[in-house]
């Protein structure tokens, strides 16, 4: 490892030559990416950072909760210390590893072996700038193109405690692996620490150490978590609105610049300096009657010494203990905090959280500083168009946040907003320079935001046979904005149809409202046929999504990783005339649906006779995750369906009065074509028989696909793309 000199803080250009000097940089840095080793599920992982608001989403216990936690015992705690349960399962076969090294006297390849958690930050900014700033302890490099810092915390093993932390631990036959690590465990909190870095991003060997002070001059880190504690009221819990109160006030001291939060905090003493001395009287008065009984029992002794009261009020005190907030009633009677829906205080608290944050940091980080702000489920208690109005207006507080703050210093007596130093009448001062990271499993939350924004965490799991301990699982995340191309149609579509794809299980995508309708019915007659086989815990999507478009889900499902199902329909085409149209199976020549040429890229203009012969003993499967399901005959050589209504009574010929015995199966296709022709509507005809008395059968192709989907466990597998 190379440790380079410090650089002074460079008041011109990075070339040495004269400039003009400049007191703030003029494009605020930004986060980038985050690089993460061995921490829980995040083995290998990274993360790209947009400049406002990144949207992490996915099912429980993904790795989202651990990113946050990863950035608090790094970046925001004063002293760090894990435990072995915070490292990756795969670190503690590299545990055991290096101690078998070590007992073989191998130290330096025991030392090496041995597995360090590591979190490391890219940070871009403006290489035109005139002063770096915060920036200045982390720029190593010389090159005067480049514009990144590199940052790496790293918590491993001290530098001499490679003795100490393997000394104690034997290796022999009758000691278990997990009496090893169950040993090695108690030394880590002990013999581990954390480090940081600054690294050359053009010389990944050239280094040089920094301190905890340097990199929290640069980057904040706050977090407001989810509000779960909001209807606790029966515990008697200090209103939480009132400890809000008091952190605001704790910020205003802590500013450089006279604030309107000062003002008030003053404001407020000197009411509470005037209240005290009223106070003082009538508890000196208390003490008048009650010093009598207590010196009949010797006190206060130490030569007969008399007591004095006094009353002491601290506004923050006050505030976190009896601050409440009310809301108005009917003939003058107020309600008190607890009272209103938890939405409206959930959202309430939010936004007092965030204002707080913002305080903070404008009050002791330089203006050229990075503040991220995780959030975690703000959906909580929040009814769904609350949701989508929160997550649309939460990029809006980095301006409306400052502006509030210039407008009542302007209303301050005495104080001169930046409106008025400006110059300019209704100045917004100076942005926020924010970033969010909001965890969520809101489909609301999601669907709302941009396409380019989500990240989507994946849990992925070592392929094991059934009844053996699971492999270590692991957790990728995803940029959904490089999977495709057709970004805006995917983000119209989750936005209108609600969907709730990056938090399920499996997912199925059907042709239309009867396929919608009728799928959930045929999935739960044939789960009650094979009881036990289905894991009940799982959550399936349903998703209409037409044929002419279900192909362009492909790339997303592909990234997403969960087992998808794609019903759709043949639709073939007769080109043997003078006219392109709709016919039977039976007289097909192609199929114009776009979803399954799209499934055949190899094979251009593929008839539906190869389409059925693919698919004659099971669906086609891509990746081991996508299952295509389209119409089959229900045995060999008999008629097919050319839609899922044919289809349907195809495979229960006796309910439509269609033909038992040896017929073609172009005219058996003909008399299914007819019976459901005269029917109603496509969602009446699913719905006529998915809520009859008479029993039925599911259609040869859905059950063969959902026989499919029943049988995926729901972990998911390597993605296509990787």
């Amino acid at each position: 490892m190379t440790h380079t000199t410090a650089l002074p803080v460079i008041p011109g250009p990075r070339d040495g030559s004269p400039g003009p000097r400049k007191t703030v940089v003029s494009v605020p840095p930004r986060l980038t990416k985050a690089v993460i080793r061995n921490f829980r599920l995040l083995r290998r992982t990274e993360l790209s950072f947009t400049e406002e608001v990144t949207l992490c989403v996915g099912r429980n216990n993904t790795g989202k909760t651990s990113l946050a936690k990863l950035f608090e015992f790094f970046v925001a705690r004063k002293k760090t210390v894990l435990h072995i349960e915070d490292f990756s399962a795969d670190c503690y076969g590299e545990f055991l590893a290096a101690q078998h090294l070590y007992a073989s006297g191998e130290t330096e390849q025991a030392r090496d072996t041995v597995p360090a958690v590591t979190l490391t930050l890219h940070i871009s900014y403006d290489k035109d700038c005139g002063q770096y700033g915060p920036l200045a302890p982390f720029v190593v490099d010389l090159d005067p193109d480049c514009s990144e810092v590199v940052i790496r915390f790293t918590y491993a093993l001290g530098d001499g405690a490679l003795k100490d932390f393997f000394g104690g631990v034997p290796v022999r036959a009758d000691v278990t692996d997990t009496d090893t690590l169950e040993q090695l465990s108690r030394g880590i909190p002990k013999h581990f620490e954390m480090s940081v870095t600054a690294v050359d991003p053009t010389d990944e060997a050239n280094v040089r150490p920094v301190g905890l002070a340097d990199v929290r001059a640069l980057v904040r880190v706050d977090f407001v978590e989810a509000q779960r504690g909001l209807d606790d009221e029966a515990e008697g819990h200090t209103a939480p609105i009132g400890a809000v109160f008091e952190k605001l006030l704790n910020a205003a001291e802590k500013s450089r610049n006279a604030t309107w939060l000062e003002e008030l905090a003053t404001s407020i003493d000197r009411t509470l300096g005037e209240t005290s001395g009223s106070l003082d009287s009538s508890l000196q008065k208390v003490r008048e009657r009650v010093a009598p009984t207590l010196k009949a029992f010797g006190y206060p002794g130490l030569g007969n010494q008399e007591f004095v009261t006094a009353a002491r009020l601290d506004s923050k005190r006050l505030l976190r203990n009896f601050a409440r907030i009310h809301y108005p009633g009917v003939a003058g009677v107020r309600f008190p905090e607890s009272y209103n829906g938890l939405g409206t205080r959930n959202l309430v608290m939010i936004l007092l959280r965030l204002f707080t944050c913002y305080r903070d940091h404008t009050a002791t980080s330089p203006e050229s500083g990075i503040h991220l702000v995780f959030l975690e489920e703000p959906e909580a208690h929040l009814h769904p168009q609350m949701q989508e109005a929160f997550i649309q207006r939460l990029t809006s507080s980095v301006s409306l946040f400052p502006r509030i703050d210039a407008q009542m210093r302007t209303s301050m007596p005495g104080q001169a907003g930046p409106a008025e130093e400006n110059g300019t009448a209704g100045g917004s001062g100076p942005r926020w320079n924010a970033q969010f990271v909001v965890t969520t499993h809101s489909a609301h939350v999601a669907n709302r935001g941009r396409f380019s924004d989500i990240r989507y965490f994946r849990k992925e799991e070592d392929a094991v046979e059934r009844g053996s301990e699971p492999g270590p699982a692991r957790t990728v995340i995803k940029d959904l904005s490089r999977v495709t191309d057709d970004e805006r149609f995917l983000r119209k579509y989750l936005t209108l149809t609600r969907a709730d794809l990056y938090f399920a299980d499996k997912a199925i995508l059907v042709e239309g409202a009867s396929e919608r309708v009728f799928v959930p019915a045929a999935e739960e007659k044939l789960a009650a046929r094979r009881p036990g086989e289905t894991p009940q815990h799982q959550y399936v999507t349903v998703m209409e999504v037409g044929g002419a478009h279900a192909h362009r889900f492909y790339p997303l499902l592909r990234a997403l990783g969960i087992p998808a199902l794609v019903i759709t329909d043949l639709d073939p085409i007769d080109k043997s005339g003078p006219k392109t149209g709709k016919c039977l199976v039976s007289e097909a020549g192609h199929t114009h649906n776009p979803s399954i040429k799209a499934w055949f890229p190899e094979t251009e203009g593929i008839t539906v006779a190869e389409l059925l012969q693919r698919a004659e003993t099971g669906p086609p499967i891509t990746g081991g995750s996508m299952c295509l399901a389209y119409q089959v005959p229900e045995e060999p050589g008999g008629p097919c369906g050319r839609t899922f209504e044919d289809a349907f009574a195809l495979a229960n010929r006796s309910l439509f009065d269609i033909s038992a015995g040896d017929v073609p199966a172009g005219e058996l296709e003909k008399q299914a074509r007819s019976s459901v022709e005269s029917r109603r509507s496509k969602v009446d005809f699913a719905l006529d028989h998915v809520l009859g008395d008479h029993d039925w059968e599911v259609p040869k192709y859905i059950r063969r696909g959902l026989e499919w989907l029943m049988a995926q466990d729901g972990t998911a597998t390597k993605a296509d793309d990787e």
